[in-house]
């Protein structure tokens, strides 16, 4: 099968073929062949703004000019595509190679490279300065400096300049993402801004711009010495490091104290960018000077101890026991401390301390927030010289007060008197006033009068009717109440007022039954005294609600009495009957009142 021969490669190609496919050399070809002169393009190449090439220069010019919508066509292939129509397989393949670039303007300005142009000069990149070395910036000072992008050859410079190191404190203020875009002419100035808020002084940091344009690629070093800002205050002023502020102090301590509490020291460390040596509160007196150096690892921190690790205390209210404890240390330095308690009704009086060799810990105990006849256990929390933790354990015993037997047993009655009455208080306005008054038919006996209270409710009349109808709407708004504190939907707002009407109303008309056989003492006592009462109702009605409410004061009494007996269950029992007039009252913040309702202290 014929073929042809590269000249430079010694290759063999197709017969049909002018370019060599391996080094892109003309081939020589049989008499009467005609081939496209050196440099020419089989058939020209269009870019989208219209720009025609015919040449390889044409085509490097056309790059150059029209960078952007050539990144993109590479980016696609299409110079591939065009330079393997056109026989050039050693471009098209220098184009897939540059396609594999990750970054677009490198991967173009590669196969740029590639392309065999002869007179063709595109734009040629330089940069002024060539190197950014920045000394003596402070810690915490903020600068611009300029940056000029030159273009020294023809065309338009196209590009970017991005910071690939040290980004934390170098800054380009034109462009976003740590990158600005590249296109002149001539000269481009960029504008860096260097921030050395929060970079520990002194110490050198290093970063680097890299620049990326159709006229070179170039990196631009950058140098950055951050030095310490000064101590300003008396007498320690013009130091410039942690260590020799440290020997100023220890030269001069005692104008140190007052620096250190007021925080001006730390304040110092925080602009410098170093971290302060001293944890937590700062100690007072001489010993914010000795923390200050042990924190520095200048002083070694003295071993410090208790003189008592364990308290027992037995306490009566409103008794509140005091104690000390001795923190000390046998160094001839100071000691110091922050305490804290893990439970609220241990207070630690003397939260820092500090002293000479030893110093005090103070602390009461609150016996009003503990529960009598229980053993109670908190804990001193102590962070001494150097972080050093040390503990106390403080045990506390309130003993239950002595009660006379008869008192013990008149509380339940009189928590179970006052639940009676104020029960039947409740139930006067909807049983009596509304359901036997206002609501019952003119007759004889005449509603509200004495002979009409000696007779019991009629439950097939209207009693029952109205009583139910004036008390079933307790229960929907009971309902509404639980469901609203559990954080219900509108839908479940809706069940619940539903839900808790029908529940009231059952209620309430079995109360309603009940209440007749309930008030036949009330009514055998009105029977006593109704020979000595006046016919009106106006006396009838007042006179037999008095009387119904001390009936049921008196049973209420009783069955507190004999709950009283019971003992400790018994107690329990009435106190959750009586828990509800006692939530009320609280609300209302009458917590004597609400005491009252409480069978045991």
């Amino acid at each position: 099968m014929p073929h042809q021969v590269c000249p430079r490669c010694q290759r063999a190609n197709p017969a049909e073929a002018i370019y060599c496919h391996f080094d892109g050399v003309v081939l020589h070809q049989g008499p009467g062949a005609v081939g496209p002169p050196a440099g020419q393009l089989l058939h020209e190449f269009v870019f989208p703004s219209g720009r025609r090439c015919r040449t390889f220069d044409d085509l490097v010019q056309g790059c150059q000019y029209e960078w952007e919508d050539a990144r993109e066509i590479l980016r696609r292939g299409d110079f591939a595509q065009f330079l393997a129509g056109v026989g050039r397989l050693d471009l098209a393949r220098a184009a897939r190679e540059a396609q594999t670039q990750p970054d677009p303007d490198i991967a173009l300005h590669a196969f740029v490279g590639s392309l065999p142009a002869s007179q063709v000069q595109g734009p040629r990149l330089d940069l002024h300065p060539r190197r950014l070395q920045l000394s003596a910036v402070h810690a915490g000072e903020q600068r611009q400096i300029q940056l000029t992008v030159t273009n020294q050859g023809k065309g338009l410079l196209q590009g970017k300049l991005s910071v690939t190191e040290g980004g934390e404190w170098l800054k380009i203020t034109s462009g976003g993402n740590g990158q600005c875009v590249l296109k002149t002419a001539r000269d481009q100035q960029v504008t860096l801004q260097l921030d050395a808020r929060g970079l520990a002084a002194p110490q050198t940091y290093s970063g680097k711009l890299t620049v990326i344009t159709n006229g070179g690629i170039a990196e631009v070093p950058v140098r950055l010495d951050v030095t310490g800002v000064p101590f300003t205050r008396a007498p320690y002023q013009g130091a410039t490091t942690p260590r020799e502020m440290a020997l100023k102090m220890r030269a001069n301590p005692k104008p140190a104290v007052t620096l250190l509490e007021s925080g001006e020291v730390a304040r110092w460390f925080t602009a410098n960018g170093w971290t302060y040596p001293v944890q937590g509160m700062t100690a007072k007196g001489v010993a914010a000077v000795q923390q200050f150096f042990e924190g520095m690892g200048l002083s070694k921190p003295p071993t410090v101890q208790l003189s008592e690790t364990e308290f027992r205390l037995e306490c009566l209210p409103p008794e509140v026991p005091r104690r000390q404890v001795m923190l000390r240390t046998t160094a001839k330095k100071w000691v110091y401390a922050q305490v804290d308690s893990d439970v609220p009704w241990l207070k630690v009086t003397t939260p820092s301390i500090s002293g000479p060799q030893q110093t005090q810990i103070a602390f009461e105990v609150d016996p009003t927030l503990l529960d009598a006849g229980k053993v109670h256990q908190g804990k001193l929390q102590i962070v001494a010289n150097a972080g050093q933790k040390l503990e106390v354990l403080v045990w506390v015993v309130v003993p239950r007060q002595h009660e006379p037997f008869t008192r013990r047993l008149l509380r339940p009655f009189l928590a179970g008197a006052l639940l009676a009455l104020m029960f039947r208080l409740f139930l006067a306005l909807p049983a009596d006033l509304y359901a036997r008054v206002l609501s019952a038919r003119t007759g004889t006996p005449v509603p509200g009068s004495v002979d009409s209270w000696l007779q019991p409710p009629s439950l097939e009349g209207v009693f029952l009717r109205q009583f139910v109808l004036a008390t079933w709407w307790l229960g929907g708004l009971i309902g509404l109440g639980m469901v609203w504190r559990r954080g219900g939907s509108w839908a479940d707002l809706l069940c619940a007022v539903l839900a808790g009407s029908v529940a009231g109303a059952m209620a309430s008309a079995s109360f309603g039954m009940l209440l007749v056989p309930l008030d036949a003492l009330p009514r055998a006592v009105l029977h006593a005294l109704a020979g000595l009462l006046p016919a009106s109702p106006w006396i009838g009605t007042p006179v037999w609600i008095l009387v119904a409410c001390l009936c049921w004061a008196l049973v209420g009494g009783g069955i507190g009495f004999v709950l009283g007996s019971l003992g400790r269950s018994g107690t329990r029992f009435l106190a959750a009957l009586a828990f509800p007039m006692a939530w009320l009252c609280r609300v209302c913040g009458l917590e004597r009142a609400a005491a009252l309702f409480v069978p045991e202290g």
